[in-house]
């Protein structure tokens, strides 16, 4: 493996890689010291992809005075495109190498771990930073031994060039919440979720919720994500309450902040007095019963998607509609032009995500306001199944092909937005026992837009 060049260091020496990145050792010779450099392997070609990125480093490195984040020296892209993060370097390793080395710890050490590491979370999450993915392999301990969460910094990648498709590596199933496997946006709560999982699997010495490799159906994926969490023996009651209650299947009922998570762990005995989830009965589960797994082998990386089968699916929920035929029987997020469908309100999506064999998603994102590639314009109801075909696909299909077409999206341009030489697509989405399309259409020459050209 030969060490990509980077301006100021010399000596990289590998310390070990995963599915997207390369952690080096290297020296820092004008302060005299040695440092960590994490590289990420994907090539960001795309300026705004680039500018995210170093945004997100810079977000990073704001916390790097708090006392268990890893420090952040400097971020940048190598000459071949690749983003990397100079980092402080944690000689002690990782809490994941902890546990294997010496199994569980004591309840009393991870309560402590939990108050300072929910601590620089909180802070993270003051700072509108996101971590993502949490587990004992992202908490490093320093040379005097203080545990510290890595990876700041890295999340934005999750989403460069507006690809939707989760790895491996990109998402731990063992440590995610269950909405991360619906594609939901991640969120503060989830963070916490994945805090709880770590601290619960360094007490019992295996994850709350263990998450089998690869899931056979989306009915065991469900299964296993609303299982009760097991007490571990020896563990104080309150303790394990605080835990469980973060390791709520339903987000809304989880503990609302790495501060309160924090805090509760701090002073049990202020627990607020929200229910723990009962053990699980047969029946649908408002997360996952209602979506479908899909697991895909691709150059081996393994990739998983959860697609909508509800209205509280990975699109997010959309309008309710009447039975078919009504004076209301219209698609979400549309409205009656004429003799067909045009979007009402504005409506946004991130990358277009489409695994062999099943048919293509895409994740709404909750504003137009935030970064996005694709608009919804016009759509429709589909006579059957939702084909499982590339929406570039889709979009040329009989059904499809006279209301997909740039003479209805520039019908539907707001006044003074020119859209002329727009992308042209389609996505498929399920409405309780029916399904509809979206028209959607990007600008090819700007990639990622905050703005709307469609809808109110």
């Amino acid at each position: 493996m030969t060490a990509p060049h980077i301006p100021g260091l010399t000596d990289l020496r590998p310390l070990g890689a995963g599915g997207f990145a390369t952690v080096y050792r290297a020296h820092q010779a004008q302060l005299g010291r040695d440092v960590a450099v994490k590289i990420d392997n994907r090539v960001l070609a795309d300026e705004r992809d680039r500018r995210r990125f170093l945004r997100e480093a810079q977000a990073a490195a704001r916390l790097s005075g708090h006392p268990h984040v890893v420090g952040v020296h400097d971020a940048n892209i190598t000459v071949q495109g690749t983003p990397y993060l100079v980092m402080e370097l944690c000689t002690g390793g990782s809490l994941a190498d902890q546990l294997d080395a010496r199994g569980p710890l004591h309840h009393e050490q991870v309560r402590d771990l939990g108050i300072k590491l929910a601590d620089a979370l909180a802070a993270a999450h003051q700072e509108g930073v996101l971590h993502r993915d949490i587990k004992p392999g992202n908490i490093l301990v320093d040379r005097y031994g203080t545990p510290k969460l890595a990876d700041f910094g890295l999340a934005a990648l999750l989403d460069a060039q507006g690809g939707s498709t989760v790895t491996r590596d990109a998402l731990s199933p063992s440590y995610a919440p269950p909405e991360a496997f619906a594609m939901a946006q991640p969120t503060p709560q989830a963070d916490v979720y994945s805090l709880a999982a770590t601290l619960y699997t360094l007490l019992a010495g295996k994850p709350p919720r263990p998450v089998p490799w690869p899931i056979s159906s989306f009915d065991h994926l469900g299964e296993i994500l609303r299982r009760p969490v097991t007490a571990v023996p020896g563990v104080p009651a309150a303790l394990h309450e605080t835990l469980a209650r973060a390791l709520h299947p339903d987000a809304n009922l989880r503990t609302a902040s790495a501060a309160q998570l924090r805090d509760e762990l701090a002073n049990p005995m202020n627990m607020p007095t929200v229910p723990i989830p009962p053990s699980p009965k047969r029946g649908k589960w408002p997360l996952v019963a209602a979506a479908g797994l899909v697991v895909v082998v691709v150059a081996g990386v393994v990739a998983w998607n959860l697609f909508d089968n509800e209205k509280a699916g990975a699109q997010g929920p959309g309008p309710s509609t009447t039975q078919p035929g009504g004076a209301e029987d219209i698609p979400p997020f549309l409205k009656q032009c004429g003799d067909k469908f045009c979007i009402d309100k504005s409506t946004c999506y991130g990358g277009i995500n489409h695994a062999g064999g099943e048919p293509a998603i895409a994740r709404r994102r909750q504003s137009c306001a935030e970064e996005h590639y694709w608009e919804a314009f016009a759509g429709g109801w589909l006579s059957g199944d939702i084909p499982k075909a590339d929406s570039d696909v889709l979009v040329k299909s009989p059904e499809l092909a006279k209301t997909c077409t740039p003479e209805i999206m520039k019908a539907n341009t707001k006044p003074g937005v020119d859209t002329t030489g727009w992308e042209i697509t389609a996505v498929g989405f399920k409405e309780g026992t029916r399904n509809y399309y979206l028209c959607f259409a990007k600008n090819p020459e700007i990639g990622e837009d905050v703005t709307s050209a469609f809808g109110s």
